[in-house]
């Protein structure tokens, strides 16, 4: 009998899991116990696993952050992860290779990037939800919203943050972050589907046939991945921090600033209960944490150095029923040279990243297994597959995956002719992600201070990205087009104009975006992220299994800078080529066509 082809896809699908059974096995990391930023986290699943449904194999671990070393008294801040893509932020690229590295499945740079791309865009409320549980995102829920302004970022929540220890209300506290406790962040645990081709796949993988499969992921470096909160930080979102309510806790007749003289200093004071976050529970700062008062037009009012040293709810002054105190180890001096009026009212801020240009939180992640869905398949269905290979026969396995291709641009450049050469002969899509290349220091960082403007919401002064070097930007950009195979396409330019204004969404760019993602493999459920994580994207094909050769065809981006104003920032171009894949398994041996 000769078989010259076998589609796996035709035996086993979706509907076709439950019935052949599935059992889970843990599979450890080889190369280490920890992993810190740069490591490299090595992963083998052996042919013994057979059938293998790699859309249900998770990627287990457990990360936990750690505050610099001998500055903790000084240097305290309550941080996270990028809240949208949690875990996956740690994750710089993905290599998946059949047996001990004998063919290189895919490969993905810049997975972070790609993965922020998909969850900004593939979302909803409940798939949002499903990732504060698995990934380590961060949850957004009103609870931490406050009259003064309101967040549409998870950023700024407190409440289900789940990378430090909750504070509950009607609680003195003395001893969070302190050198007793040198670490109050909680250990994370996730279990990630990770965003590559072959794990996004439904057609059962037979890793008896691969010697099995090899997956290498490298880890971000630390200085990207880190973010503090927005409720805490001068120039972004003052609306939601804590805000000054005197020094006494008794006026019940306004919310003022008590009247901060010109020259005097306070070791303690309240903060008013129109804002949400006076909640212990959803309160943005810790002992031991160096903080500062900042007016509403951003003029930073407090010239010396002051930590907290306790937080606590306190009852029974006249304003309300209760009502957060903040005391601190010095002084914090008006130094703005005038009486502050009581129509004013500071807003607290954090002031231990701000201030440091040596700040260096790291993490760690451990416990690394890849939780493996094992495929039970049908009575006789191995033995009859072996043999039809040992006849010459031919199995083909195909995946979609993505190729990226990177290019730097200046910002003086307000033109730019960005060369794509794609090498694949299956493209559906493209995807280019015009990140910020900027490198920024710790303290710029987690602090977002001289990152990108995104815009003023109610009660803002000033609100800038927290994403850096994550999320695709704008930034002045007037129009595109994409040229290949000796033609321009669209055939007319598409204007974002608006887009980078911020004035409203282009319908031109939509149309292309929304084709493009389609044709990823991206759902595209919704476009409420087009200012924060912009992108350009082109369709090569329409219809699921249509693909096109871009072998050849001379690809290019041409981008156009020449409106009013120019680019701030120098970019990183992050253009993913969306291409189906194929591993052809041979009796004598197996090859990737891309």
């Amino acid at each position: 009998m000769f078989v010259s082809f076998i589609n796996m896809s035709q035996f086993f699908v979706s509907s076709d899991k439950v019935k052949t059974g599935q059992v889970f096995v843990a599979v450890p990391s080889e190369n280490g116990l920890d992993y810190r930023p740069g490591g490299r986290i090595d992963l083998y699943i052996p042919p013994t696993s057979k059938f293998i449904d790699l859309s249900q194999t998770k990627l287990k671990m457990n990360v936990s952050i750690s505050l610099p070393t001998g500055a903790l008294n000084s240097k305290n801040a309550r941080l996270q992860l990028d809240a949208q893509t949690g875990l996956h932020s740690l994750i710089r690229s993905v290599r998946v290779f059949t047996g001990r590295k004998t063919a290189l499945l895919e490969e993905i740079e810049g997975y972070d990037v790609l993965t922020a791309l998909r969850f900004d865009y593939e979302t909803n409320k409940n798939l949002e939800n499903k990732r504060v549980l698995t990934d380590g995102a961060t949850g957004y829920d009103p609870a931490s919203r406050g009259t003064q302004g309101t967040t549409k970022t998870p950023q700024g929540n407190c409440f289900s943050n789940p990378y430090f220890t909750k504070i509950e209300d009607n609680t003195t506290l003395t001893a969070s972050f302190t050198a007793a406790s040198t670490n109050d962040f909680q250990v994370v645990s996730g279990e990630l589907e990770l965003n590559t081709g072959v794990f996004r796949n439904d057609a059962v993988f037979p890793a008896l046939l691969t010697d099995g499969l090899f997956i290498e992921i490298l880890l971000q470096d630390s200085t990207k991945v880190f973010r503090q909160l927005d409720s805490t930080i001068k120039d972004r979102r003052l609306g939601l921090n804590p805000v000054w309510h005197s020094t006494n806790g008794s006026d019940t007749a306004s919310l003022t600033s008590g009247s901060l003289k010109n020259g005097s200093e306070i070791g303690a004071f309240y903060v008013t209960r129109d804002n949400n976050q006076t909640s212990l529970s959803t309160f943005p700062f810790v002992v031991g944490q160096e903080i500062g008062l900042v007016t509403p037009d951003n003029a930073t009012l407090n010239g010396s150095t002051a930590h907290i040293t306790q937080i606590e709810q306190v009852s029974g002054v006249a304003y309300g029923t209760s009502k957060t105190k903040i005391t601190l180890d010095g002084n914090i001096k008006n130094s703005l040279g005038g009486t502050i009026p009581n129509t004013i009212k500071p807003a607290v801020i954090s002031r231990s990243v701000e201030e440091s240009t040596t700040y260096q939180p790291t993490y760690t992640v451990s416990n690394v297994e890849m939780v493996v869905a094992q495929i039970t398949v049908p009575d006789g269905y191995e033995a009859s597959m072996m043999a039809m290979m040992k006849e010459g026969g031919t199995m083909n396995y195909d995946y979609r995956s993505f190729t990226n291709y990177r290019y730097s641009q200046v910002k003086s450049d307000l033109v730019a002719n960005i060369r794509l050469p794609l090498i694949e002969s299956r493209a559906t899509a493209i995807l280019c992600v015009p990140t910020d290349a900027t490198v920024y220091s710790a303290k710029q960082a987690l602090s977002a201070s001289a990152t990108y403007l995104i815009d003023n919401e109610s009660g803002d002064v000033v609100n800038r990205s927290a994403r850096s070097g994550l999320v695709g930007i704008a930034d002045e950009l007037q129009n595109y087009q994409l040229q290949y195979d000796g033609k321009l396409n669209p055939s007319r330019r598409v204007d974002v104009t608006k887009i980078s204004s911020r004035e409203s969404i282009s319908q031109q760019w939509a149309i292309e975006a929304e084709k493009a993602l389609a044709m990823a493999d991206i759902e595209p459920l919704s476009f409420r992220a087009f200012r924060d994580n912009f992108f350009l994207g082109r369709a090569l094909a329409l219809g699921r299994n249509s693909v096109y050769d871009a072998r050849g065809k001379d690809f290019s981006l041409q981008v156009e800078y020449t409106g009013t104003a120019s680019p701030a920032h120098n970019h990183l171009w992050m253009c993913y080529c969306a291409h189906v894949r194929r591993m052809v398994i041979k009796q004598g041996g197996l090859s990737v066509e891309v």
